[in-house]
């Protein structure tokens, strides 16, 4: 039985997780961001005083084992009224921490009543406000604030959280157990390197014998990471680690026409990453799914989301063949 272990949060770790859910001698644990502070869970967060659970409901819901209809519940956004831009599970999983007095905790009873194949654990249990120092010493505070903030036109000094946030015990645990650990997709500077940061992950990485297999996004973030390169991706994510990654999986599907203008109608030019990497850990696969994603009308806060994601099964089907060979 092969441990895998998935770091990130939101579309990424959905794709991922449900392309791996039904993969046999597979044991799978999802470690999710909880920076997130816009939406639904953002709304919640500040009101309710929650862990943002958004991130953490795609991901049980990837991993549920249950009908369709328990999976579309968990995903329903309330169109009118005083729950308008709610999501059920959102407010499922506030709910649970507020009974159980714990996030954690909270997760594991929803894991049970979702018939979860796998496990969902939060990177921490702490409140994490993600800061993001600029060259000037401008700062943008909180998550939602950074998604749409120019972080490249005067460059990044720092990306810190507030106050200490400490990698969760069970997260370290997991770590430290995998024999592989999956680092995203998704986007950069608010899914993945919020949990790089997390005091104790990179020291656990670094105990941990499991080989890392860093999926790259198929685009840059205008603002983030315009410009940015294969390579420009593997020295940010490994100056973060202080480690080497050990499989680097690259898109090798062209772009349809439809989705490079639909893309740079939301997030302008540079927005396709230039395969610039020589090096035998790159992995090139077919990895791009042709449907053409829409933004959830219903969200109170809607965030930027990409009309262009990997394929989950496709993704699934690469990261198989890793582990079996």
């Amino acid at each position: 039985m092969k441990k895998i272990v998935t770091v990130g949060g939101g579309t990424g770790s959905y794709t991922v997780l449900s392309g791996l859910k039904n993969t046999p001698n597979v044991s799978l644990t999802a470690l999710v961001s909880m920076a997130d502070d816009g939406g639904s869970g953002g709304v919640l967060r500040n009101e309710l005083g929650v862990l943002p659970p958004g991130d953490v409901r795609l991901c049980l819901v990837a991993l549920s084992e249950h009908s369709n209809i328990m999976r579309e519940l968990m995903n329903y956004r309330f169109k009118e009224g005083t729950l308008r831009g709610h999501s059920f599970g959102n407010l499922f999983l506030a709910a649970f921490e507020k009974i159980t007095g714990d996030f954690a905790k909270g997760v594991e009873a929803a894991s049970e009543i979702l018939k979860i194949k796998g496990n969902v654990i939060p990177i921490t249990k702490d409140k994490a406000e993600l800061v993001v120092a600029l060259l000037d010493d401008k700062k943008f505070e909180g998550e939602n604030n950074i998604q749409d903030a120019d972080l490249q036109s005067v460059g990044i000094k720092d990306v810190f959280y507030k106050n200490e946030v400490l990698l969760n015990e069970h997260a370290k645990l997991a770590i430290l157990k995998a024999d592989y650990i999956i680092l995203g997709p998704g986007n950069y500077f608010c899914s993945i390197v919020p949990n790089l940061i997390v005091k104790g992950f990179k020291e656990a990485i670094s105990e941990s014998k499991a080989k890392i297999i860093l999926p790259l996004n198929l685009t840059n973030k205008a603002g983030h990471t315009k410009n940015w390169k294969v390579s420009s991706y593997i020295k940010d994510v490994e100056k973060y680690l202080e480690k080497a990654v050990d499989y680097i999986l690259v898109n090798k599907d062209e772009l349809s026409q439809e989705q490079i203008e639909r893309y740079k109608q939301e997030e302008g030019e540079g927005v396709i990453i230039e395969d610039d990497f020589n090096d035998g850990r790159v992995v090139r696969a077919s990895l791009l799914s042709s449907i053409i994603f829409e933004k959830a009308k219903e969200d109170i806060l809607p965030s930027t989301k990409g009309f262009i994601r990997h394929d989950s099964e496709k993704l699934a089907d690469c990261i198989k063949k890793i582990i079996e060979k």
